[in-house]
């Protein structure tokens, strides 16, 4: 018993020496992890800010939002007249209410070579539906001109525009505009008896007229 008795008692048992043993390792493997982790930490690269998405302030409530559709403002009243004779591009045009002869005469282009505006009054305000003729010479040959009155006075209701049938008694602007629409739609007047077809001219109105009117 000396040597070997000593050895035996004070050596380590097996189940003591494994437990320390897995401690050990448990430890390191720690280790290696967290040492991982901050590897890892370290050599990530930074995040990406990203960024914030800006709302526009609107000061007006009544604005539309983004990628609403606004609808188109409203014009103002317009009016339509056909525009025939010497002029470039006769055709129907639409203008603002308070135009005259002679913005629609623009719209069509300009005068003609050879037309005949002094026949015309060209500052006379536009009536919806009316036929604008502007008189003009072909070939060096005079045209028939198209005035508003005849020689002896009387208003001519074929050529006359809206501003001289409001000369005649009783004519207002829309009665003139009814007078141009029904030219329009039914051909030019064969007699001063075809007015009492238009709506608002009565037989007391036709009796006025029918001195100071030719067709």
């Amino acid at each position: 018993m000396g040597r070997h008795d000593f050895f035996s008692k004070y050596a380590p048992r097996p189940g003591r020496l494994r437990f320390a043993i897995s401690r050990v390792a448990v430890l390191v493997l720690v280790i290696v992890v967290l040492a991982w982790i901050a590897i890892s930490i370290l050599l990530a690269p930074p995040p990406v800010a990203q960024e914030l998405e800006t709302v526009p302030l609107v000061s007006d409530p009544s604005a539309t939002a983004p990628g609403d559709q606004q609808s188109p403002s409203p014009t103002g009243p317009e009016v339509t007249v056909h525009v025939v004779g010497a002029v470039k591009k006769p055709g129907v045009y639409t203008l603002p209410a308070d135009s005259r002869i002679t913005d629609a005469v623009e719209a069509a282009g300009g005068l003609a070579k050879g037309a005949q505006a002094q026949l015309v009054n060209l500052a006379a305000k536009l009536v919806d539906g009316q036929q604008v003729i502007l008189p003009g010479t072909e070939t060096g040959r005079d045209l028939p001109a198209a005035p508003s009155a005849t020689a002896g006075g009387k208003v001519s209701l074929n050529t006359a525009d809206a501003q001289t049938l409001q000369e005649l008694p009783g004519i207002g602007p829309a009665l003139a505009g009814r007078i141009i629409d029904f030219r329009t739609e039914n051909g030019p007047f064969t007699s001063v008896e075809e007015l009492d077809a238009v709506s608002g001219i009565g037989p007391a109105l036709l009796g006025q007229l029918s001195e100071l009117v030719v067709p």
